[in-house]
Formats: structure tokens, C-alpha cells, sequence
């Protein structure tokens, strides 16, 4: 009998176990997969058996403690020494069995040597197996990389080896699409006799059973040496199909080999060890493919593929007994550095074995001390180690400097910049000569840092600046994949770049403690950097996908400043990616890559094209182009990242990258990336229904304010704190104005505010007041066709944007719908709109084809196409009214604030001249008074790299004119204006004894008429002779103060030039008239020449006429006609019906010339007042 291991607790366990079950036999534990058993007759002695499972795996071709990249001894693989663990385990158990779990073929030098440069013959053993037919091996199963060198390789390696091996679920292709008839490839499963002794010494055989599987993803990995060949099925599937199969043949343990990884996602199909472990009869499971190690030596350890968010093991994984969802479970990692072990307590009951207890656990070659190599193994194969080495050391060319993959993946590297170097003129020769008709497309290459840390400290690219050998080319190119280019369009270039910022953890730019960077399960081959384009990743972000490819961030994008050729990538260019077979076939599951349109089909290696490449050019410059990098974080955070400590004597003088002396757990070495940065900040100055009021004296709290001298000078002011500053209106700018600017069509306002440097604009309804062909002039310059304007007018020389204005005889936008402008590095996108009303508030004649939409839409659309073209900070310049609390009306800006996308960050409102600073869904909204008196100061805070928007808040700034000095430069055009219009101005048409203030009729107070609107109405009633006027509120636009009466006040009051119509409305007509103007704002007309009573609800905001009297106190007759003056906008503005329920029109004078000459007609002074002529009154 062998000596047996020392393992007492767990000999105390079996014999409990023996008496406990001749006692109760109901107490026995089960796996969690075990049948139950019926109970042992009471007294019958109970077998107990230690069964020892012994796994080896991914082992790729490393049969000695060698790297054939650096071409020295590495103490960290080899199967030779792997043996010498394998005799003492086997040496410590009665009863074992030694399995491996696939991937030996390839993966090293010596790997592609027999594979490809001096192939195994017929006769000829593959060095793996002069190996392991030393060491005892009871079964094995293949693993995807078996498949590399086609099944024709994959057969002859494995006819050498002097065990069975296994594979259930590889299925030969008979291309009938019938699953019911399909026949596997391989023996699915064996039950072998094993002769094991219990603890009592007595034998037994237990038939024990196993199960093999590889990743299905393999039939597109190596779809050229399969396809049409073999078709590979869903493991879990496969194996509820067998297990029953293999207990009904008498299996009485059962281990499935899986080449397969653990992943939390039991939806994934490649790494199915979690789900795996729940199919019923499954005793215990060696697993492999991801080269990790189960269980690991303590929970910290633990690979974070087998934890939660929590940084604790999943549910259903035990780290301390090795068991998965209570299936005992091993992973031997990679290399040869690792062997697995699951030692099984198995109990007879009734006839039937089953695993009563476990533990599973793995042991180093390399710790706690190194193990010596089975000598036998090692001469076995030392021929052919020999000749791989010398293979592998023939020059091909020479490095001017040193190539190195320590900072792969957290910065451009030359490491890998040299294979998508290669790639891209192996494509560009092949479509040149093959393929003429994509010649102009553009060609991106694609690689990966395959050599990153993945199986430990040591597995890094290090070439020194000299000679380039074979072996160089095996360095940086470690897998035997061959090249394909695909076509693709630039939005799935930037998906599949979203794929691989996966690999970055997201950083908490508010968190100063340290915060690690790299997320270990992402595996390092699939961080793929695409060469050709220009990106940078906002690590602040969440990831898109995760390790998976699995969409779990929809809304999320860490690719920003993603350009090609200087130029946003348009999401539908066509480019031809450079890429692999194993990437081209869905490996990794990037998004949009599968599928794809295959460009270049190429059976050639691209390791060879690398060898290839460097041999033509004889001596290559290992240079990075730094297209992508790590977008700077603004904050003081403090981002860390792994790699080797040898890293630290590469780290170049003015390098972002420290070393921070420490090591973590597993040998790597601490570095920091200092990725902090200031933001930048840019100050948005605005303002808002300037209504050309050049020479306006606003008094405020009795101090007077505006006047655009002084507010030039103001906002100069403010412009000098900050350079990145930019100069914006919402609207209304011209139009209603005084004669300073009226009189010349407002191009003197145009004047001021190019002088004033304003950057960007929107247009407000007064823009129309002239239609829209006068508007186009006023943009885009030429002269008044009637002379009323200045010399050379040439337009505005700042752009104007209105994403909702259509002239409806074209169905064109009347502006740019949107401006970008960049500022301190940062682009800025502004977007205009206007009121919907505005049709219904202005002139008809000449905006007959004016069509508004609505904001919140149109909003929307252009944010859409900003963002596309990366932009984060988007400020809205809406004409839209807006309250400091609640809504002003169903176009007010904060209900846009609320239908509108986040993207969006400022919105400077306008229109109805009151202060607004307030935020609404994380919107500022801005507005400032009118007339200059006040302007929007908003603060900004950009992410100079994202153009994310970090921080904003605004100031509403009082421009009282004792505080500044007028401006030069816009004091000189005032006066070069207010002299041409001094004369007209200052005539005195009148005395007025009592001041005047501009307003609307109000239903504040019983009377609602006010002193100033029944002056301009009884004027436009005595110029046409009619019965009745009416005025509208809104054409009233400049108080009338106390004292002599000018020519040019008048004109301040009624600037628009409208022209009287006088038409004829029934009395009932009149009543509809008047209801038309009760609106949820209130009232609008001021009335001449009768008088009317009405009712207003202030909450509902409703309201409606009672009666209508005559002057003599009679009511009007509803079916009399009467003669009415009106305005023409008036008379042709839908909303109030004058110019449908009328008839008889009759034009006469400017409106404002019926007010000069009716102040002329009256005493002096004058004296008017509110005198009840509308009255409301209680329902």
C-alpha cells in the first residue's frame, strides 16, 4: 500500500463519518448534485474513499521553465516541473487520477514550431506528449487552442498520447440541419474501472466517469479550419443531454472537464462554469480557458471574475472549500505553474458511491519553493526545445530602441503600434494588387497587448534595442491567428473602441484616495487599440459593455474626441479594419463585428506578416502616434495602475507615470497616472429684448440703468476677467425700438452690438416686425431697397441660429438651425429658437410663409447632431418667456427645460423682459430685464478634454451707469446717430401734465384702462373719424413722462410704423373681438369710444365680456354695424378674428402719425387718466 498523505483532519472526518453513518445514516452529506440515496441497512459497514483529482491545464506547449520570448529561464511554468508536483500528490493518495484540461498545442515557439515550421510527421511524438505519457495522465479534453492548427494537426498530435481524451460537445457537420441525426466528432464521454483501496484497506472499483467541453465561439475563432467541417453546441445543453446518458451506463462519479471559465453572467455562453455547476449529476468539475487559479490561497486573491460588485465571492462560491454552487471545483491557471486538486470523500451506500465531502485546492511550482523538473521529461524533449530556440533567435532586422509592453495599457506603445504598423501594409499591398476597387477607403489596424500581465508578472514584451529575431516577432505577436480586414461603418469603429475601454474600472473624479484603474477581468487581449482614428477615453464614465460585450450602459460614452483625419468619425463612413480571424469571428463579442464584410480573407499569419514586415524594412523605430490616451480627469484624484516593477527604469522624464515603490499581492508593481487637470472656464455673457434702445435710461431702485454706452462698458468689464468669454443674445434685439435706431432700420443697433464683439444670436419675434425678407437683409447686409437704412450696410458679422423658423415657400430653415464655438479648447454648441406664438404676434404681410415648430423638438434634434459630433456643452438661446417660480405660459422656457435632453446645460430666455436665474431639471435658465439694463453673467466649468459641462451658475448683473465709464467706441456711434436725429427728436408737439407709464390694461383693479392706452386709442379713433379704436397692449412700448411733449417720445411709445385700418364690425362681432383678447395673460386691447364690463377668473384665467355701452350709457346693438379702427397687425393677426369678421377696410396714416397730430390738437398741458372705460365686474 502507498504511503499515505498527511492528512489527519480529513482521516478524522472519514472515520466520524464511518460511525456517524452506522448510526444515522439520514446525516450523511451530499453534494449538491448527488442522488439521493436510500439508507444503509442498520450495522452494515459503510465504505469510505479517498479519491485524489489531479488537474493540469492550459498548459501551451510550456514543457520546460523557459521563455522562449526573453530566451531565458522562467522558475513560473513548466509542465516538467508540474510532474514533480503530480509524484508527490500522487505519492501523498491511495487512489488518484490525473486529467488535463486542454490547451496544450500552442502558445509558445516550440508550439508553432511543430506545428508550422518543421511539422510533426506520421510516426513523429509532438514534444507534449513525450511529456505527459511520463506522467501518468487517466483522460484529457481539448481545448479552443487545439483547433488553431486545423483537425488534420489536432489528430495527428493527439494519436501519440497514451491516454484517452474526451469531447462531447464538437459534432461532425453533415450539413443537414437536423440536430436530432448529429454525431459526435470525438468520444463525448468515458467510464473508466478504477481500482481504489478505502480506509480500511479493503478494494473497490468505482466506475468513474468523464465528460469533456470546449468553448463553442470556436467555430468562429478558427472558422477557416473548421468551417464546413465540425459545428460545436451550447456546453450547458450538451451536458444535460450526457450526464444522465453516462449515470444510466453505470457511472458512479462523474467530473466534467470543461475548457470553459467561471463569469458571473450565467447567460454567457464561452465561460459557463457557474451555470455548468447546477446541471444535476455533476460530481466534480476541472475547469481552465481564462488561466486563473481555483480556489486561490485566501479570498483576497480570489480573482475578481469569481466576485461581486461587493469585492465578495459570488453566491454559491466557496473559496476555502473549493466548491461552486457545492460541486467541487478546480482551475490549475496557466503555464504548467499551477496543478489543480480535488480531493473527494466518497461513501457507499446500498451499492452506490457518492461524494459525501471535499476539498479542492492547487499547488505552485514556484512557492513556497521552487520545484525541480522531472529530469526525464526534460531530456525527452530537449531536441526539440533546442531547435526552437535556435529558430526562434534567427535575425530578422534590428530596433533602434528598446520595445517594451509595461505601459500598454494605459497609454499609446510602440509594442503594439509596430504590429498595426505591419497589418496596415500587409493590407494596403494586398488591396493595391487584389482588390483596386476599396482603394479609398481608409484602412485602420487593430492590435492588442496579448503580453500584459495576464499570467503573471513576468508575461511582458521586453526587446532590447538591437537585433529583431523570430523570437522578437513571437513577443509581440503571441497567438497563432491569421489576418482579416473587414469593412465596417464609424459607428461600429467607435463601438467596438467602447468594447475596449471596458478594461478601465470608472474613477470617481470627487474621490482623492486611491482608486486602481484596470479592471482584472477584462482579459487583456481583448483591449484592442485601433490605430487610424484619434480617441481618447473618459474614464469617468461608466463602461458601455462589460468583459462580456453585453450592452450595460446604454446612454453611457467613454470614446470623446473619437476623429479621423483631423475630422469628426461620421457614424456612416466606411473604413477597412485591420484584425485577426479570432476578432473577425465574434471573438470577445465586440459589438457590429461579427458579420461584417470580409475585405481581406487571409490565411497568412499575422505574426508572420509581422516577420515579414520587419525583414523588408530591415530596422524599425519603435515610436507610439499617441492616437488615443486617457482623457485628463479635473480633480486631485489619485489613479493607479499594475504592471511589472521592471516598468520603473522605463518611465521617460516628464512621464505622467510614477512608481510608487509598492507591490501588490501578486508581485506587480503600484504605479501612479497622474491624469488631473484644471477645468476650463468660460464666462457667457447675454443679454435679451435690447428693442434697439440705444439711448435708454432705465431707473432701477431710483438709480438709473442701461443706456448701451454704459452697458458696452459693463460687459468690457466683465469680458477682461476671463479670456474665454463669449457675447450672446436671445432675441428681440431690433424692432420696437426708438428713433436712434428705428430710423435707420435699426442697422445703428447692428452697429453697437458689433462693436460690443457679440459672438452668437437667436431671433425674437421683433426680428419679423418687417417680414422676412427685411430680416434676411438685416443679416446678411445690402442696402434698404427704399434708402431708409445707412451707406454699405453689410450685415451682421456675428451668426444668427433659429432652429424652428421655416419659410414655409422653401421649407428651409430661415438661419443655421445651430453654431459651434470653441473656447478654451472646448467646442460649445448654441442652438436658437423662438416662440411659437410669434406668428400669432406679429405683422402678416411679408411672413406670410412663416412657419415656427415647436422649440423642445427641434431642441432635441440639433442636440442629437451636436452630440454626434462630440460636443457636451450646448447652451440653448431660446425666445421664450420664463418666471423665477412656475410657468408664464404653454411656450415658457422652463417647460422646454423639462422636454428637452440633458446634453443640455443653459438656456438664456427672453421676451417677456423680467430677471430670470433659476435651474429647472439641471437646466440654468437665464434672463435678463430688457433694454440693456441688465445682463446674464453664466460661469462655466469645462472638462477641457469631454467638453462635459462640471459647473455652472449665473449672475444677473444691474448695469447702473454711475459705476462705469460710457464706452469709446460705442459713445461715438451713438452720437454720430443721436445727432442725425436730434432735430426730429426734440421737436415739441406737446405738454403733458401727469406721467404716463406703458402697460397693458390690467384686471388687477376695477379699472382696467389706463391713462397712456386711451391717449393712442382716442388718437387713432379722431385721425380715421370711426365710432370705436382699439389698441394693442403690446404695441405700446416707452412710458410718457409729465412735462413737454417731443416728437421723439412719441416715438419711443410707437416705433413700429404700423398703419391704421378702419373696417366694420357688427356689435356682436365686436363682442367676439373683445373675448379674443381675453387671454390667460390677461387683457390686451386699449379701447376708444365705448365701454365694456367683463368678468376674469385669476386661477382658472379665464375670462369674458358682460356688456358693451355706448357713450350714452346705452348698450350696443349687436346687430349694428360700427365703424372700428385697428392696427395692421392687428387687423391681420389671426388670433384676434379682426380681419375675418370685418369688412370694409379702409387704410389710412402711420399710427404714430395719428398720435403726433392728435397730441398737436390738444390743450396744453393735457391731462390723461384711467376713467373706467373697462371695468370689471363680479359674475
Amino acid at each position: 500500500m502507498k504511503k499515505r498523505h498527511s492528512r489527519s483532519a480529513k482521516k478524522l472526518l472519514s472515520a466520524s463519518l464511518a460511525v456517524i453513518l452506522l448510526a444515522s445514516p439520514s446525516l450523511l452529506p451530499q453534494s449538491a448534485n448527488a442522488a439521493k440515496k436510500d439508507p444503509q441497512p442498520k450495522g452494515a459497514p459503510t465504505p469510505v474513499v479517498e479519491l485524489r483529482v489531479m488537474e493540469t491545464t492550459d498548459v501551451h506547449t510550456n514543457l520546460l521553465n523557459y521563455d522562449y520570448f526573453k530566451n531565458a529561464e522562467y522558475s513560473k511554468v513548466g509542465l516538467a516541473s508540474t510532474a514533480s508536483l503530480v509524484d508527490t500528490a500522487r505519492a501523498e493518495a491511495d487512489n488518484s487520477l490525473l486529467v488535463d484540461n486542454g490547451d496544450l498545442i500552442q502558445g509558445t515557439p516550440l508550439g508553432t514550431y511543430v506545428a508550422k515550421i518543421d511539422p510533426i510527421k506520421d510516426g513523429e511524438v509532438h514534444p507534449v506528449f513525450k511529456a505527459m505519457n511520463q506522467m501518468g495522465y487517466d483522460m484529457a479534453t481539448l481545448g479552443n487552442h487545439e483547433f488553431n492548427y486545423g483537425l488534420d494537426f489536432l489528430e495527428e498530435a493527439y494519436d501519440d498520447a497514451n491516454f484517452p481524451y474526451v469531447n462531447a460537445n464538437v459534432y461532425v457537420d453533415d450539413h443537414d440541419d437536423n440536430p436530432d441525426n448529429d454525431q459526435n466528432k470525438f468520444t463525448p464521454y468515458r467510464i473508466i474501472n478504477k481500482k481504489v483501496v478505502d480506509e480500511q484497506g479493503k478494494n473497490h472499483v468505482i466506475k468513474v466517469g468523464f465528460i469533456g467541453f470546449v468553448p463553442p465561439q470556436i467555430n468562429e475563432w478558427d472558422k477557416a479550419n473548421l468551417d464546413g467541417k465540425v459545428i460545436t453546441k451550447n456546453i450547458v445543453e450538451t451536458a444535460k443531454n450526457f450526464i444522465p446518458q453516462m449515470r444510466e451506463e453505470g457511472a458512479d462519479v462523474i467530473i466534467a472537464m470543461a475548457h470553459s471559465g467561471f463569469s458571473g453572467n450565467k447567460d454567457n455562453t464561452e465561460d459557463v462554469i457557474y451555470s455548468l455547476s447546477e446541471v444535476p449529476g455533476i460530481d466534480a468539475i476541472t475547469f481552465s480557458h481564462t488561466h486563473k487559479v481555483f480556489p486561490a490561497k485566501t479570498e483576497k486573491d480570489l480573482d475578481g471574475l469569481f466576485k461581486g460588485a461587493d469585492g465578495k465571492p459570488l453566491p454559491g462560491v466557496d473559496n476555502v472549500k473549493g466548491t461552486i454552487n457545492g460541486v467541487p471545483a478546480v482551475q490549475a491557471g496557466y503555464g504548467g505553474g499551477s496543478l489543480g486538486i480535488i480531493d473527494l470523500n466518497l461513501v457507499k451506500i446500498k451499492g452506490k458511491w457518492s461524494v459525501a465531502d471535499s476539498q479542492s485546492s492547487t499547488r505552485e511550482i514556484y512557492a513556497p519553493t521552487q520545484v525541480e523538473p522531472v529530469q526525464s521529461i526534460v531530456d525527452a524533449v530537449k531536441a526539440d526545445h533546442d531547435a526552437t530556440v535556435k529558430y526562434v533567435n534567427t535575425p530578422i532586422g534590428k530596433t533602434t530602441d528598446d520595445i517594451y509592453s509595461y505601459f500598454s495599457l494605459v497609454q499609446d506603445d510602440p509594442s503594439i503600434q509596430v504590429v498595426t504598423n505591419a497589418q496596415k501594409w500587409y493590407v494596403e499591398k494586398y488591396i493595391a494588387q487584389s482588390k483596386p476597387e476599396y482603394k479609398d477607403l481608409p484602412i485602420l489596424s487593430v492590435g492588442a497587448p496579448f503580453k500584459a500581465g495576464r499570467n503573471g508578472v513576468a508575461e511582458y514584451t521586453e526587446i532590447q534595442k538591437g537585433d529583431l529575431t523570430i523570437r522578437s516577432a513571437g513577443d509581440l505577436y503571441l497567438y497563432d491567428n491569421t489576418l482579416k480586414a473587414i469593412k465596417v461603418k464609424g459607428s461600429v469603429v467607435k463601438e467596438w473602441i467602447e468594447m475596449s475601454a471596458g478594461k478601465f474600472n470608472t474613477i470617481n473624479p470627487n474621490k482623492t484616495q486611491e482608486q486602481p484603474l484596470l479592471n482584472p477581468v477584462f482579459p487583456v487581449y481583448n483591449f484592442d487599440v485601433i490605430d487610424g482614428v484619434q480617441y481618447q477615453i473618459d474614464v469617468t464614465a461608466p463602461a458601455k459593455y462589460d468583459k462580456d460585450g453585453k450592452l450595460v450602459n446604454p446612454n453611457s460614452s467613454r470614446v470623446v474626441n473619437l476623429t479621423y483625419d483631423g475630422k469628426p468619425v461620421d457614424p456612416d463612413q466606411d473604413f477597412i479594419v485591420v484584425t485577426n480571424n479570432y476578432r473577425a469571428g465574434g471573438g470577445g463579442n465586440f459589438p457590429g463585428v461579427k458579420g461584417s464584410e470580409l475585405v481581406v480573407d487571409s490565411a497568412d499569419e499575422n505574426r508572420q506578416i509581422l516577420m515579414d514586415y520587419i525583414t523588408e524594412m530591415k530596422e524599425i523605430t519603435p515610436t507610439a502616434d499617441n492616437n488615443w490616451s486617457i482623457a485628463p480627469i479635473v480633480g486631485d484624484v489619485n489613479v493607479t495602475f499594475t504592471t511589472s516593477p521592471v516598468a520603473e527604469k522605463y518611465i521617460k522624464e516628464g512621464s505622467n507615470i510614477s512608481y510608487t515603490e509598492k507591490t501588490d499581492s501578486a508581485g506587480f508593481g503600484i504605479f501612479k497616472l497622474d491624469l488631473g487637470i484644471e477645468p476650463v472656464k468660460v464666462q457667457l455673457l447675454g443679454l435679451n429684448d435690447l428693442h434697439g434702445q440705444l439711448d435708454t435710461d432705465t431707473t432701477v431702485a431710483g438709480r438709473l440703468a442701461g443706456s448701451m454706452e454704459y452697458t458696452a462698458a459693463a460687459v468690457k468689464q466683465r469680458e477682461s476677467t476671463n479670456e474665454n468669454t463669449l457675447l450672446v443674445h436671445a432675441g428681440d434685439m431690433i424692432g420696437g425700438s426708438p428713433l436712434i435706431s428705428a430710423l435707420f432700420q435699426d442697422e445703428p443697433t447692428v452697429e453697437v452690438m458689433e462693436a460690443m464683439g457679440f459672438d452668437v444670436g437667436t431671433l425674437g419675434n421683433h426680428e419679423f416686425d418687417e417680414g422676412i425678407v427685411e430680416l434676411r437683409r438685416m443679416i446678411t447686409g445690402g442696402e434698404h431697397p427704399d434708402g431708409k437704412g445707412t451707406k454699405g450696410y453689410d450685415g451682421m458679422n456675428f451668426p444668427i441660429v433659429a432652429a424652428n423658423a421655416f419659410d414655409k415657400s422653401t421649407g428651409e430653415l430661415i438661419t443655421k438651425p445651430y453654431v459651434v464655438k470653441e473656447v478654451g479648447g472646448v467646442k460649445i454648441g448654441f442652438i436658437g429658437v423662438i416662440t411659437q406664438e410669434t406668428p400669432e404676434m406679429i405683422v402678416t404681410k411679408g411672413n406670410e410663409n412663416l412657419q415656427i415648430t415647436d422649440e423642445a423638438a427641434a431642441i432635441n434634434k440639433y442636440t442629437d447632431v451636436l452630440k454626434a459630433q462630440g460636443i457636451k456643452a450646448i447652451i440653448v438661446l431660446a425666445h421664450n418667456p420664463a418666471a423665477q417660480t412656475g410657468y408664464t405660459d404653454k411656450f415658457d422656457a422652463s417647460r422646454i427645460a423639462e422636454n428637452i435632453d440633458d446634453e443640455v446645460d443653459v438656456i438664456f430666455a427672453g421676451h417677456n423682459h423680467v430677471y430670470n436665474n433659476r435651474v429647472v431639471d439641471n437646466k440654468l435658465i437665464v434672463q435678463a430685464y430688457s433694454y440693456g439694463s441688465a445682463f446674464s453673467d453664466v460661469d462655466l466649468e469645462l472638462n477641457p478634454v469631454t467638453g462635459d459641462v462640471l459647473k455652472k451658475q449665473a449672475e444677473i448683473v444691474t448695469v447702473f451707469q454711475s459705476e462705469y465709464i460710457p464706452d469709446a467706441a460705442v459713445s461715438e456711434i451713438m452720437k454720430k446717430y443721436e445727432d442725425l436725429v436730434a432735430p426730429i427728436k426734440a421737436e415739441i408737439v406737446g405738454d403733458n401734465l401727469t406721467a404716463l407709464e406703458k402697460a397693458y390694461p390690467s384686471t388687477d383693479s376695477q379699472f382696467g384702462d389706463n391713462g397712456l392706452g386711451n391717449l393712442i386709442a382716442d388718437g387713432m379713433k379722431a385721425a380715421m373719424n370711426s365710432d370705436f379704436a382699439l389698441m394693442n397692449g403690446g404695441g405700446v412700448r416707452a412710458n410718457l413722462a409729465a412735462g413737454e411733449v417731443t416728437f421723439g417720445d412719441l416715438f419711443a411709445i410707437q416705433p413700429f410704423g404700423n398703419v391704421l385700418n378702419k373696417v366694420n364690425l357688427s356689435g356682436a362681432d365686436l363682442r367676439e373681438v373683445l373675448n379674443n383678447q381675453i387671454t390667460d395673460r390677461g387683457l390686451d386691447f386699449h379701447i376708444a369710444g365705448f365701454k365694456y364690463t367683463y368678468t376674469f377668473d385669476p386661477l382658472a384665467k379665464t375670462g369674458k365680456v358682460v356688456d358693451i355701452f355706448l357713450p350714452d350709457g346705452s348698450k350696443i346693438d349687436p346687430a349694428k354695424e360700427y365703424s372700428v379702427v385697428v392696427n395692421n397687425y392687428m387687423y391681420g393677426n389671426a388670433k384676434y378674428g379682426i380681419g375675418t369678421l370685418s369688412d370694409g377696410l379702409e387704410i389710412g396714416s402711420e399710427d404714430l402719425q395719428a398720435t403726433l397730430e392728435f397730441v398737436k390738437s390738444l390743450p396744453r398741458p393735457f391731462e390723461y387718466k384711467a376713467e373706467g372705460r373697462i371695468v370689471k365686474v363680479t359674475p
